[in-house]
């Protein structure tokens, strides 16, 4: 790409020794130099309407022998600058391609780790709680406002708050008779751990829903359902997808509504 842009300002430096037409001339090099590389010199000097004589004589002034030893450096910098579009087009595919792959792992391990005796267990402890709770923070929150808001149109008392200081004065304050549903990728989070740890002395069940199995939350929990997720960072960026949380979390509604439709 350096290359390119130096042989272009080559170019424009010699441009103070050539006519208003020359200039013309150079001027549609620089602009359009595949279509350049295309054309005959009639054809050029036709699409710009200056004649052949005035292509050849700009050329030369530019340091070429002629029309076609142009062409050939044109051919040889644009050729590079398109190749080098073309790496960059195949890696930036071949990344892609990579997170695909990296997608359908994680669903498949999923989808083979699902575990319906626990599904029907975290059912039957929502059916007989008088509110369920989400504690869900950072990267994990949209899915747990989402799953309360879900619960709600079924029927089911349910909220998430996305404020850490909220979601203590909650956990303090809920009952044996609520529900708390912990969404955690790791099983980690420092503030979800104290959350739980409050809840578990007030004697709340408590369901853990993670991405990794062995955490310490898990170790607190009454129930946990694991929805595999491999940790994926992007420089300093938690990347790790949360789609397998979220298939889970829509099996447990789909499976609440269809024993309370029935």
């Amino acid at each position: 790409m350096a290359e390119v842009t130096l042989f272009f300002k080559k170019l424009l430096a010699k441009r103070k020794d050539l006519s208003t037409l020359e200039s013309q001339v150079l001027e549609y090099m620089l602009k359009y130099p595949n279509k350049v590389s295309e054309k005959t010199i009639d054809e050029f000097a036709n699409e710009i309407f200056v004649s052949t004589a005035t292509v050849s004589r700009t050329c030369k002034k530019l340091g070429f022998k002629g029309y076609q030893q142009l062409k050939y450096a044109l051919d040889q910098y644009t050729g590079t600058k398109e190749e080098v579009t073309k790496q960059q087009d195949s890696q930036s595919s071949e990344e892609i391609d990579s997170h695909i792959v990296r997608f359908q792992k994680e669903m498949k391990r999923a989808m083979m780790d699902v575990d319906a005796a626990g599904i029907l267990s975290v059912v039957e402890t929502i059916k007989n709680s008088q509110l369920v709770e989400f504690f869900s923070v950072g990267a994990s929150f949209p899915f747990g406002s989402d799953a309360a808001r879900k619960l709600t149109f079924a029927g089911k008392i349910s909220s998430a708050r996305s404020d850490w200081d909220e979601l203590r004065a909650v956990a303090h304050n809920m009952n044996p008779t609520d529900v708390a549903i912990i969404l955690s990728h790791s099983g980690e989070t420092l503030h979800l751990i104290e959350y739980a740890a409050m809840l578990k002395e007030r004697h709340v069940p408590v369901i853990l829903i993670s991405g990794t199995k062995g955490s310490y939350l898990e170790s607190i929990a009454d129930l946990t359902l694991t929805a595999y997720s491999k940790s994926f960072y992007c420089e300093t960026i938690d990347m790790s997808s949360r789609f397998t949380m979220n298939l889970l979390i829509d099996l447990i509604i789909f499976e609440y509504i269809k024993q309370t439709t029935e």
